[in-house]
């Protein structure tokens, strides 16, 4: 199953490419990108925002980079609108589903529960 959605990789400092006022004051010589207080205030206030219109994603973290990725078309509309300085990219389930504890809700687990296949 192909998802679609936004992936932020905070261990690649090409991440400020795509976000340059979130890092116009931050030291890329001292600090690691992950110490950025914009991009992180940046990634959780539009999870907050997304979770606060859909709880139809995969969401997470795997090897330092933050994912939000859905299948349905409203919260992939969602995604976009609340992330609208990123293009959204596809990613495979079977990828994230290889790192356990990275999900912080799969409806789609939800989805295969209730028999809504």
């Amino acid at each position: 199953m192909k998802l679609k959605g936004i992936t932020i990789d905070f261990y690649d400092k090409r991440t400020c490419g795509f976000l340059p006022d979130l890092c116009l004051y931050w030291d890329i010589r001292s600090e690691e990108l992950e110490d950025n207080e914009k991009l992180l205030n940046y990634w959780e206030d539009n999870l907050k925002k997304v979770l606060a219109k859909t709880e139809k994603i995969v969401s997470g973290n795997i090897d330092g980079k933050s994912i939000i990725y859905s299948a349905d078309e409203e919260a992939i509309k969602i995604i976009k609108e609340e992330f609208k300085d990123l293009e959204l990219t596809t990613i495979d389930y079977e990828d994230i589903k290889k790192c356990e504890n990275c999900l912080k809700y799969d409806y789609i687990a939800q989805q295969n529960q209730n028999g809504d296949n």
